[in-house]
């Protein structure tokens, strides 16, 4: 009797065990967005620029949501957030959930309500060009946006860049999120 319950005992310790390593497996496989106040909870902290407020009114979800309001298109008004990058990242899924009111362009085709992306080295020289997530015009509901990137060699950081780009009138802003992603998940 006495053998039966020590190699109970014994079985159940591996047991838990290998519970333990499978819910530790999936824990690190989980991933989790690096932006920082990406629902704008915490009013405009971790965000630069100027121009930008936070609204009760209209969110996602949460209780706020970032809004930039322009009446004048011979401006460029927005917010950024600059992240680094963990050297194990190869691939990032960006995305926002953006609501546009009214938004008249300036003159050229890239105005508009811009949710942009762009990478650095580690000595802050940026990599390419800026990646265009969506550029908005006109009235435009609560949408998610997302774009899945493979990082640019020798990426340190990127910045994530919402702003009206010579363009006048409503963005609304909530949930923006930069998430790695498995870099065979890109194509999909």
């Amino acid at each position: 009797m006495m053998a039966f319950f020590t190699l109970n005992i014994n079985f159940m310790k591996l047991y838990i065990l290998a519970l333990c390593i499978i819910l530790e497996t999936g824990i690190a496989n989980a991933q989790k967005n690096l932006v920082i106040n990406g629902g704008f909870e915490d009013d405009l902290n971790s965000w630069n620029g100027s121009g930008a407020k936070t609204s009760p009114w209209d969110f996602k979800s949460g209780k706020y949501s970032g809004v930039i309001i322009t009446t004048d298109a011979d401006n460029w008004t927005g917010i950024d957030q600059t992240v680094s990058i963990s050297k194990k990242v190869q691939a990032l899924e960006f995305g926002a959930w953006l609501k546009a009111e009214n938004i008249v362009k300036g003159k050229d085709a890239w105005n508009g309500a811009i949710f942009t992306v762009q990478f650095f080295n580690k000595y802050g020289k940026k990599i390419g060009d800026d990646i265009n997530i969506i550029t908005i015009a006109g009235d435009d509901p609560w949408t998610l946006h997302t774009k899945k990137l493979k990082l640019p060699a020798g990426a340190d950081t990127f910045k994530i860049l919402l702003a009206m780009g010579y363009a006048k009138g409503v963005m609304l802003i909530d949930d923006v999120s930069a998430t790695p992603i498995n870099i065979e998940d890109v194509d999909k």
